[in-house]
């Protein structure tokens, strides 16, 4: 099973017969159209502005299959998702935890916590251990309030992204995260990866029967899926931040790959499959579980947390946040 995307803005996806068709045009004017049969594909990316047909969407639906739409930066806007989950009593315990602030707040310092040992473990990997995320991953465990937590966090992400320009090099520059619309290459990257993260981690929300709306770290607010925010701390720095890293360093994508309009940077076409192309690498490479100890996808694994929270919301079993040594 694979993912079906999308990247071409005039492109069309229809439905024939038991298959997805999809239409992109040449640059000659004429259209070209490939099948993809539907019991190859788990989910669709749609980026930018392609358009689905009525029967496409409906077929996806039909068959369970998510379809995620992302704007031409690569921001996670919004997916079309299969029937929601009849766990009513799933919710009713993910509602009452975040009305109960002891375990709340002991989820959330078992989330940042596990951000920041990930982020420790990206910049170890590079070769900058000297850094202060170990010390800011013990204070978390000492804050007594919600915002206390969340201000170790914020720290930590600056002190975590001002060793990035050490690690790259002179080839690119980064003065720090900035967003809506991204201002470099990098920050470009990032968002891009974190939007694709977003829609892996809304899929394994709703399989799970989690109200994706409802979140313990991030606030609840109009529009915010914060527990799909939440639980895709764990992976920004496992899965988003090493695949930047990775494509950068190993040179898979230059500076020529990128264009500058009005201040915000965006990948080329050819760059941008290149760097789904290392996402899907990523997502489809293999690690041993620490918490079940066999070897799992990071795709898999995104679903297993998702199903392990669901497993604390209602048995309170602790929920051990995924950390990679």
């Amino acid at each position: 099973m694979s993912i079906l995307y999308i990247t071409q803005p005039d492109a069309v996806l229809s439905k024939s017969h038991e298959a997805f068709t999809v239409a992109l045009k040449q640059e000659d004017g004429r259209w070209q159209k490939r099948a993809v049969p539907a019991q190859t594909v788990e989910q669709v990316v749609l980026m930018g502005n392609p358009q689905v047909t009525g029967d496409a969407l409906v077929y996806a639906l039909e068959l369970g299959m998510p379809v995620h739409y992302l704007s031409s930066f690569g921001t996670y806007l919004g997916s079309a998702l299969p029937g929601s989950s009849r766990n009513g009593q799933l919710r009713l315990a993910q509602y009452a935890l975040y009305l109960d602030a002891t375990r709340r707040l002991d989820l959330v310092r078992a989330i940042v916590a596990a951000k920041i040992h990930n982020q420790y473990t990206v910049l170890y990997r590079h070769g900058q251990s000297e850094n202060p995320l170990k010390l800011r991953k013990k204070q978390v465990e000492q804050q007594t309030t919600l915002d206390k937590a969340r201000g170790i966090e914020g720290m930590a992400a600056r002190e975590y992204f001002a060793l990035w320009q050490v690690m790259m090099g002179d080839s690119w520059s980064f003065t720090g995260r900035n967003r809506r619309p991204p201002t470099d290459p990098v920050n470009s990257l990032l968002s891009f990866a974190y939007g694709l993260l977003r829609g892996q981690v809304t899929t394994a929300v709703h399989l799970a029967g989690l109200d994706p709306y409802i979140g313990y770290l991030h606030e609840v607010h109009h529009g915010q899926p914060a527990l799909v925010l939440d639980l895709m701390e764990e992976f920004r720095p496992l899965v988003a931040d090493n695949i930047v890293l990775a494509v950068l360093n190993n040179r898979e994508l230059q500076p020529k790959d990128f264009t500058e309009s009005l201040g915000a940077y965006r990948l080329s076409d050819d760059g941008r499959k290149r760097f789904l192309q290392a996402f899907e690498r990523k997502m489809s490479s293999e690690f041993t579980h620490p918490v079940f100890g066999y070897r799992c996808t990071y795709r898999r694994a995104i679903e297993l947390q998702a199903r392990l929270l669901g497993r604390h919301l209602q048995e309170e079993i602790p929920y051990k946040p995924l950390i990679l040594r």
